[in-house]
């Protein structure tokens, strides 16, 4: 299936997505502000190392979800898939490691203070519940990632740029000039003046043609 490198004026630069790709930047944005609220219970109650690295990775997916929303439906200026592809990286790597890290030490809670208050419990419960949805969003940057990395690369390979306004090579264009400027100069063959000869004139002139005779009539009266 041929790529559709049409575009409308001042939108060259959008790679195109599939269905259903704007939903999972959604989904990431409604994680991502739930994650914020139970990292932040967490630590404001024990500020331990995986409830801090979540609350600042909800942040930054917070932010990150908003500029991306607005570069796919706002000015198509403030769209540049290359900061996009880095920001899906970061994100995907760290929230990784923050709910792997959370997961573990909510485990800790409810294994060793979850019996003693019932505060450690409640506690160690959120953290559990931040940790699942921070894995459920790492599944979603993770599937952003690779979709937005085949689009990138069919849009790269089509010859469409980063910036609004230009529009894809003509390979054919492109090939035909090289075709003309690779072909040989045809050598200048030089040709010394030949002298000029002027004719002699003739010692005889030219007999001229006698004028035809008028003839009058004479005209009476």
């Amino acid at each position: 299936m041929s790529y559709v490198t049409e575009r409308v004026a001042g939108k060259e630069h959008i790679p195109l997505y599939p269905k259903g790709f704007v939903a999972i930047r959604i989904l990431q944005l409604v994680l991502g502000i739930i994650c914020l609220g139970l990292s932040g219970f967490v630590t404001g109650n024990a500020p331990f190392s995986g409830a801090a690295l979540t609350l600042f990775i909800s942040i930054v997916t917070l932010i990150s979800s908003i500029y991306v929303l607005v570069a796919h439906f706002g000015p198509p200026a403030a769209y540049n898939y290359w900061a996009i592809l880095g920001l899906d990286i970061f994100l995907v790597l760290f929230w990784l490691i923050s709910f792997a890290l959370l997961a573990s030490q909510a485990a800790i809670i409810l294994a060793y203070g979850g019996g003693i208050l019932i505060e450690f419990t409640v506690i160690g419960s959120t953290a559990a519940a931040a940790a699942g949805l921070g894995a459920i969003n790492w599944v979603a940057y993770l599937v952003s990632l690779i979709l937005h990395s085949i689009a990138l690369h069919r849009h790269r390979k089509a010859g469409l740029h980063a910036m609004p306004g230009k529009s894809p090579s003509d390979p054919a264009a492109s090939l035909e000039g090289n075709k003309f400027q690779m072909q040989p100069q045809q050598p200048q063959t030089y040709y010394p003046p030949q002298p000029q000869t002027h004719e002699a004139p003739s010692p005889y002139p030219e007999q001229q043609q006698p004028l035809p005779q008028q003839t009058y009539q004479q005209q009476t009266y």
